[in-house]
Parts: structure tokens; sequence; C-alpha cells
């Protein structure tokens, strides 16, 4: 059997759809009438997955013995992550109104699209899942421990922006469009000699919501940006960052199927491709359950909205200052998101055009370099970025990261 039932599931719902966006937010104290900002981010990444095999899962294509066995001997460890990120966010800001009839604030109005997906895994599960069954006749295949996440939705918020600092907040409400989930806490499959006796041990759950709405929950949250200036001595400040995005709950009101399972399942006399009568879960996944003795429910389901927080020093666009150094640490609202620790120095080659590097460690993979340039004219500014250049160039990298932003102002 070339596919097992739940790994099979795990990466397919991480190919359906948070990144280390750490392109530098600049600081700048000059007041525009209003502003425009258009921010998009397409990245993967995986401590585990090379490029010439991750492509291959996104975006199709025939992926060979040998791919398979460098990536599970050189790439997997005991336990293993993957993440997806395609999003993109709209924001308007207008200081040229006085909000609550108050001259220190305008207005801020919001909008975005987010596709996330991660997952732990264990190695196991890839094996099951690329190698089939037979590697591990006469022992055991734990895949303990394995976690996933593929959830779409669409945000729309209005705030007060303070109009010197350029601080924020905005209420948001969400719309979740895809929504799957599921963990294994427990899961061990054991096999005789011969593959004729079959013990399986689960305890996990998957949920996810099948319906063919566009509309399958609603959330709120907060967008937080406050910005405030740190002394480092009488000629010398710095600007820190606290950002918190999609901080929130959600309601799914959409009935979830749920598939739950605490159970140990023992077979003798059928091998395992037998049992399952030869399917996979991309062709007939409700049967294999049905075989296995799986039941389903339909449930409803509240839940943290997937957001983030983040702390660091920014840069100051206004300075004169060649050579700015930036840094930060980063936490998502995601189980499966490692913390993220970042630094990096930006450049100011001239008055329209600066450049900078940047290193990351943690989130979805381990080390991370990347480069951005940035060309500011008279009333826009244009950003391009990769967080991870390793990647982006070579099919041996883990991962890839395209970053965009525009700003307008008048």
């Amino acid at each position: 059997m070339r596919k097992s039932l739940l790994l099979a599931a795990l990466m397919l719902t991480t190919i359906l759809v948070k990144a280390q966006n750490v392109l530098p937010i600049q600081y700048d104290s000059l007041l525009y009438k209003q502003e425009f900002i258009l921010s998009g981010t397409l990245d993967y990444s995986s401590p585990s997955i090379y490029n010439y095999m991750a492509e291959k899962l996104i975006f199709g294509g025939q992926i060979t013995d040998e791919v398979i066995n460098h990536t599970y001997d050189k790439g997997h460890k005991g336990i293993n992550r993957f993440g997806i990120d395609a999003s993109a966010e709209f924001e308007y800001r207008n200081m040229n109104v006085n909000l609550f009839k108050n001259e220190k604030y305008g207005f801020v109005v919001k909008a975005g699209y987010y596709n996330y997906a991660s997952a732990i895994y264990a190695k196991d599960l890839f094996g099951l899942t690329f190698f089939g069954n037979e590697r591990y006749l006469g022992g055991d295949a734990d895949f303990s421990g394995s976690k996933f996440s593929a959830i779409t939705f669409q945000k729309i918020g209005f705030g007060a922006i303070d109009k010197k600092s350029k601080s924020s907040l905005s209420l948001n409400y969400y719309n979740f469009s895809n929504y799957a989930e599921g963990f294994i806490n427990d899961g061990y499959l054991y096999q005789s000699e011969s593959g004729d006796s079959v013990s399986l041990t689960l305890d996990g759950q998957f949920d996810f919501a099948g319906s063919s709405s566009f509309m399958k929950g609603y959330g709120v949250g907060l967008d937080v940006d406050y910005r405030f200036a740190v002394t480092i001595n009488p000629e010398k400040s710095a600007i820190i960052q606290l950002q918190a995005k999609n901080i929130g709950f959600a309601q799914m009101t959409s009935q979830l199927t749920r598939y739950k399972v605490d159970t140990l399942l023992t077979f003798e006399g059928f091998t395992f491709d037998q049992l399952i009568g030869n399917s996979n879960v991309l062709d007939n996944g409700t049967s294999i359950l049905d075989t296995l003795g799986i039941d389903s429910l339909s449930v409803t389901k509240f839940r943290i909205l997937p957001g983030y927080i983040q702390v660091g020093k920014i840069v100051d666009e206004s300075s004169q200052q060649r050579l700015q150094g930036f840094f930060g640490v980063r936490l998502y609202t995601i189980s499966t998101y490692a913390p993220l620790v970042f630094g990096g120095a930006h450049v100011r080659a001239n008055s329209w055009l600066s450049f900078g590097v940047n290193a990351s460690y943690g989130g979805f993979t381990r080390f991370r370099a990347g480069l951005y340039a940035q060309s500011s004219f008279k009333n826009m500014t244009i950003a391009l970025a990769s967080e991870d250049v390793v990647g982006l160039v070579s099919n041996q990298g883990k991962g890839k990261s395209v970053i965009l932003r525009l700003r307008y102002k008048i």
C-alpha cells in the first residue's frame, strides 16, 4: 500500500494552504493625509522536506523513489514540521479626518485574505505514506504526536490610528471559508512478519467543514500596532513595535464532520492491503474509515483565531543613518508553530534606495537567511523580499519565500 490513511490526509491538507514575514516595517514620523498599504506573502518551509519534493507535492509531478528515499533518510527526524502561508492584506489610513472629533486620531480600514496550513508529523507517518507498510513488517510504526491544521479566512476591520506615532487599534470581523484540523495523540501500527496479523492503536480526532457554503464560520478579533521610542543615549533612540494581529475567537457555524477514535483494533488473517481493499484516502477515505470502524458525527466548534504577536525594534525611515539594525521575536497562536527570533541590518544606500539582510530561527523550520530591497519615490514605496534566499534559488533548500509590500501616500 502506497499511502497510509492519516498521513495522506495530513499532507494533502497542508498542501491546500504562517510564514516568517520579517521584512522590516518602517516607522515614518511624517504626517500624510492618506496612505494605502498592500502586502502579500507566499511562503512554505520545513526542516525535513527538500524543495525538489515539496514542489511536486504542491504543484504536482512524479515523485521518484530516489527522491523519497533521500528525503526520508537525510531530511527527517523523529518529529517534523511543515507550514504554508499564502495571504494578502490591504490597509487604508486616513489622517485627514479627526476621529471622535479628536485631532490626534485618524481612522484605518483593513481587509485581508489568509490561507494557512501547518503540520507536525512523525517520521513513520511519512514512511507509511510513501513506502507503504512493507518497511514495517514485523515491527511497529509509531505516528504519535502528529497534528495538522488548514484554515482559510477573510477579514474586514475598522479602527483608530495615532497620527504622530502611527500606532493603531482595529476591530475586525472574520469569515471562515475553509477549515480542517486533526491530531493523533497515540498511533501505532504493528504487523506480523508475514503481514497477516495487524494491530492498530489510535487515539485521535479529525474535524473538517464539508459544506459547500462560502461562509462556514465567523469571528471577531483585534489588530494592535503600538510603537514607542526608547532612549539609548542623549543623541540616539530606538523605535520599538508591539504588534498583534488576528487576536480573537471564531465560531464555526457550519456543521463540522468529526472522526474521533480511541481504541485498539486487531485483525487476524488479513494483510493491511486486504484490510482496506487497496484504497487510499484520496480516492475513498470515508470507506476506509468505515472499514476500520471509525464513525463520524456532526459538531460545531469554538476556537481561537490563528493570529500572532511580535515585538521588536523596527527601522526609523526618517533617520539619516546609513546602517540600522532590527530584531525581534514572534509567536503564533498555532500549536504547530515554534517561537521565532529574527534580526537583520538595514542599509540606506541613498534617498530612494535601501536594502537589507536578515536571519531567523524557528517557526516552521530552523535557520533561514533573507534579502530585501526597497525603493522610495515621491508617493510610492515598493519592497520585495525573500526570507529564504537559499530555497528561492536552489532545489536543495527546504522552503521558498516571496514577500511584496506596496505603499502609496498622499
